[in-house]
């Protein structure tokens, strides 16, 4: 059985790996850094993960005892994936995402808006995935041989290993627009709703899988159904993005002629960076090299994310030692004569 684990892990850990970077790529102006990012990939696999089995351990008990079901009723199985299942991993991973917005509160200043929230709520998600695939999957050559283990493989981790992802960046993205707010309302509602939409996508999800596909006669249904909702997990992404774009463009268009040239604000609030390694390659042309140029630049995006959080109402000697060191940073890069992209 240990070696069927590993043997998942090993297929299956690069399979999620190339869901993550899907996602972070999508993240064009402000990309989140990988340290924090692997943090909250690892509460999905292992905190969330830890807590969600016992909170489903306790609900199947309680489901058992009130319905008079065996341990190995499949209507048990059945219904405490559907019911319970949603709202206790959807919590257990939603709590990462509500320690992550404490903290970057407090301190870290690394949860911006719905852009952020919605990528680390996916990259919880993933990591959720890995350790419940991995699971499932070992389990299932171990009771199918070969054959199980590669068909649940494809049809768990390939075919669908975006839907928790997909699932708690809405949660995420409740959260997001909730540090995004000065209403205190909103501040409650957003991420409720966010978490009520994971647990809904969540729900839907499982009473397919569990009831009323349960013989397999709608499976291509269910997977159109949710590839439907993966699509729309990016393009919600994209259009974060192009909100993103319009905070960098208003935070540094009164920058010009004093921070950045006119060229240097078109490229960086171009829709070519929204394309997958055109900034990149618009970068190598700089007098100064890719990096010099690439740190200019993302000191002026933080520059632009930094005076939304002013706008938010965000004050005080940390915002404001904050934006001089951004600023004294910018210009001396512009006294070593960096410019983005080719003059």
């Amino acid at each position: 059985m240990l070696a069927l684990f590993f043997m998942a892990l090993l297929i299956i850990a690069p399979t999620v790996f190339i869901y993550f970077l899907l996602i972070k790529t999508m993240d064009r102006y402000e990309p989140e850094p990988w340290w924090l990012l692997t943090v909250m990939f690892f509460w999905g696999a292992l905190g969330a993960t830890f807590f969600a089995i016992i909170g489903n351990e306790v609900g199947q008990w309680g489901i058992g005892s009130a319905l008079s079901l065996g341990e190995k009723d499949p209507l048990l199985s059945a219904t405490t994936a559907s019911f319970v299942a949603p709202l206790v991993e959807e919590s257990t991973k939603g709590l990462g995402l509500l320690v992550l917005w404490a903290l970057s509160a407090l301190w870290l200043k690394k949860l911006d808006g719905p852009m952020d929230g919605a990528i680390y709520g996916g990259v919880v998600g993933l990591g959720f995935t890995l350790t419940e695939d991995v699971l499932y999957v070992s389990n299932a050559g171990a009771a199918n041989g070969g054959v199980g283990f590669v068909a649940l493989f494809v049809l768990r981790t390939v075919m669908a290993g975006l839907g928790h992802a997909s699932f708690t960046a809405m949660t995420g993205l409740g959260i997001g627009i909730a540090v995004d707010t000065r209403s205190g309302f909103m501040k409650v509602f957003a991420p409720f709703s966010g978490w009520c939409a994971a647990v809904a996508l969540h729900f839907l999800h499982n009473l397919l899988a569990s009831f009323l596909l349960a013989d397999g006669t709608g499976l291509i249904l269910k997977l159109v159904l949710f590839w439907t909702f993966d699509l729309l997990f990016f393009v919600l992404l994209f259009i974060l993005a192009l909100r993103d774009r319009a905070i960098v463009l208003r935070g540094l268009i009164g920058e010009v002629g004093r921070l950045l040239h006119p060229k240097e604000l078109q490229r960086t609030t171009s829709l070519w960076m929204l394309v997958p390694l055109a900034n990149e390659l618009a970068l190598f042309s700089s007098t100064k090299g890719y990096f010099k140029a690439r740190d200019k630049q993302l000191k002026l995006v933080q520059l632009a994310f930094l005076k939304r959080r002013r706008e938010r109402g965000e004050q005080g000697r940390d915002i404001d030692g904050e934006e001089r060191g951004l600023r004294q940073r910018v210009e001396q890069h512009n006294a070593a004569e960096v410019f983005i992209g080719a003059r």
